[in-house]
């Protein structure tokens, strides 16, 4: 992921109706700042809060759960270097 940059994240494997939320376990690698990421809904405002805060050169993930609209998440790369970025899907909520 480029500095300071967001990623439209696709989020696929999940039925098509009725999806209200979703559990990815996220994991950035290589990072070459020290940094956060932040993980929110498609077309919503970003939050302030990052769910992942990370320092250069490290590898850790996190278990991130949200809302999900129209099938795709952004994820925010709150450092001054790039970042590589990988989402797990584990697993989703129906609406009821």
């Amino acid at each position: 992921m480029a500095p300071s940059g967001t990623l439209a994240l696709a989020v696929t494997g999940v039925p098509a109706h009725g999806v209200t939320g979703i559990v990815l376990n996220v994991t950035v690698t290589s990072p070459t700042a020290t940094g956060f990421l932040t993980v929110y809904p498609d077309g919503g405002g970003r939050p302030l809060a990052s769910n992942l805060n990370f320092t250069t050169g490290q590898t850790i993930p996190n278990l991130v759960m949200l809302p999900v609209v129209d099938g795709t998440v952004d994820v925010y790369n709150g450092s001054g270097g790039t970042a590589h970025v990988v989402a797990d899907l584990a697993g989703y909520f129906f609406d009821g």
